[in-house]
């Protein structure tokens, strides 16, 4: 049975932020349609700016090509470790608490080692190897992982963080410019973030100033939803006026 156009087009848009590139002949194959119905997905992918087209197919757009946690993890250390210190503060001991896989919420499981009775669960690997010789009870969450971002995405990850409930949830994002909420690359990061907020009795992102101006393709909530933005005192003061009514702005 063939997909719907729109369904197709999603389909597509996420092997493009997964693999970087997509062959035309190879997907008219998958999907069963004429080559000039892939073009005209090619077309629409590249008017929504999430393609570029290549020959023989087409590449992700540059501006939604997904850095490696290396490469997100040496920007920004020094405004991401004041971050990290104002959001543990809201860390109380005994909290069970969940961290995703940002590099800014590394730096705040670091920040974790100095509380007392705390419990995290995770879906990061690199967080899992910060506190797996601390006095942190740490649960790394079952699942996929991707080699890229270094977190664990996929069912079972969704079902795992169906069961538990944390006292607060610490999210990342890869940018919110000109958004109703934050963004990531990823639709199976997203989908993980999403069930931590379901999970969570408090859900804060962390966010260094550059988020500010920086976009990204897929939104996983709205300020709304979330209970706060812990951010360095860089961001732009026209951004903080318009995110303060919406959600509580935390400077570090």
């Amino acid at each position: 049975m063939k997909k719907l156009t729109q369904e197709r087009r999603n389909e597509i848009a996420q092997k493009l932020l997964l693999d970087g590139k997509v062959s035309a002949s190879a997907l008219a194959e998958e999907y069963g349609v004429s080559a000039e119905t892939i073009r005209k997905d090619m077309i629409y992918l590249e008017e929504n700016g999430i393609a570029k087209k290549g020959y023989g197919g087409a590449v992700v757009a540059t501006e939604l090509m997904e850095p490696s946690f290396l490469e997100k993890s040496v920007k920004h250390q020094d405004k991401k470790a004041a971050i990290a210190g104002k959001a543990a503060e809201l860390v109380a001991d005994g909290s069970t608490v969940l961290l995703d896989n940002g590099s800014t919420v590394l730096a705040i499981a670091k920040q974790l080692i100095l509380k007392k009775d705390i419990t995290v669960f995770t879906n990061s690997i690199k967080v899992a190897q910060v506190l797996i010789d601390s006095g942190v009870k740490v649960y790394l969450l079952g699942g996929e992982m991707r080699h890229t971002s270094n977190a664990v995405v996929g069912s079972w990850t969704l079902r795992a963080l169906a069961e538990i409930r944390a006292d607060i949830a610490f999210l990342g994002t890869s940018g919110f410019m000109g958004r109703k909420g934050p963004c990531i690359e990823n639709f199976q990061e997203s989908d993980v973030k999403q069930a931590m907020m379901k999970s969570a009795n408090r859900v804060i992102v962390v966010a260094d100033s550059s988020k500010a101006s920086s976009d990204s393709m897929i939104q996983f909530g709205t300020w709304e939803e979330m209970d706060a933005l812990v951010t360095d005192s860089d961001i732009d003061p026209a951004v903080i006026k318009e995110l303060e009514k919406k959600t509580e702005i935390i400077l570090a």
